[in-house]
């Protein structure tokens, strides 16, 4: 497995040479900030430029929903495995054009630090890529959950003393809704007065609604890519509902998100074949 500088440099190489090139018209990646050197998206559109851009064990946000601001332009990104599988997804809701973009794909990811989701990650190669920068390897055997989200165990009292500790903090800044690939709506039913679905002063049940409803629209459709929790401000476990909905999907449906660009949702597809599990097991 290569590291993080060795990565860098052949990012640096790859965007440097399509930009000159003129393969494409911008580069979406990595860089540093101004303050504390803390990792920050970068657009970059000329050669020179390159040498800004970095990956390390810091870069966690997805860069895959800015792709979104860049419809039917000229565009290449920098894509860990989590990304190009968002990206992946984009392409079967046909939200971006497949020749408008060029994938500069991470192989052999070596993981972000602080993010819990690289510990559950099965899928280290990226799965769509034009420019491959590092270096494949074979399946990596998982870690388990940690044991206080193993939620089949718990009773659902206890479920709801979990959940409610968490929310509790919650001031619904939304950081979790901007950081996910998935919320791209142009109106969220957070804001939606018509119907009314949340209240806009901060409330433990107000927060339920909040984030069970979200989780319910992401079933199916989330990579698991920890970028919420990470966002988050307070520290919630966010990513609890969504990595339990991802499980649950791949138990009983055999299902992963954004493995293959022809790939429908998990909801939008019906096999003969698929488990009954009963919807109260």
């Amino acid at each position: 497995m290569k590291n993080y500088d060795q990565i860098t440099e052949e990012i640096r190489k790859i965007a440097k040479k399509i930009l000159n090139d003129k393969t494409v018209d911008k580069v979406i990646g990595f860089g540093l900030g101004t303050i504390n050197q803390e990792i920050t998206p970068l657009f970059i559109s000329k050669a020179e430029g390159a040498k800004k851009l970095v990956f390390n064990k810091n870069s966690h946000m997805s860069l895959a929903k800015y792709l979104l601001n860049y419809k039917n332009e000229d565009v290449a990104i920098v894509a860990k495995p989590c990304d190009s599988r968002a990206i992946n997804t984009y392409l079967s809701e046909k939200i971006i054009n497949r020749n408008d973009i060029k994938v500069i794909g991470i192989q052999g990811c070596p993981g972000i630090e602080g993010n819990t989701a690289c510990l559950e990650c099965e899928v280290r190669n990226a799965v769509i890529s034009d420019y491959d920068v590092g270096e494949k390897i074979s399946k990596k055997k998982t870690n388990q959950l940690k044991e206080e989200k193993d939620f089949d165990s718990l009773s659902p009292e206890e479920r709801f003393k979990y959940f409610r500790n968490e929310f509790e903090r919650c001031t619904r800044c939304y950081a979790c809704r901007e950081a996910c690939y998935v919320c791209y709506c142009k109106e969220c039913f957070t804001e939606s007065n018509q119907p009314e679905w949340l209240n806009k002063s901060v409330s433990l049940n107000e927060n339920f609604t909040y984030h069970l409803m979200r989780a319910m629209h992401m079933a199916g459709r989330c990579v698991n890519c920890g970028a919420c929790e990470l966002a988050c401000p307070e520290g919630i476990d966010v990513r609890a509902l969504a990595a339990k909905m991802y499980n649950t999907a791949t138990e009983i449906f055999d299902y992963k998100v954004g493995m293959d660009q022809k790939q429908k949702t998990l909801l939008a597809e019906y096999d003969v074949h698929d488990s009954e599990k009963g919807f109260m097991e």
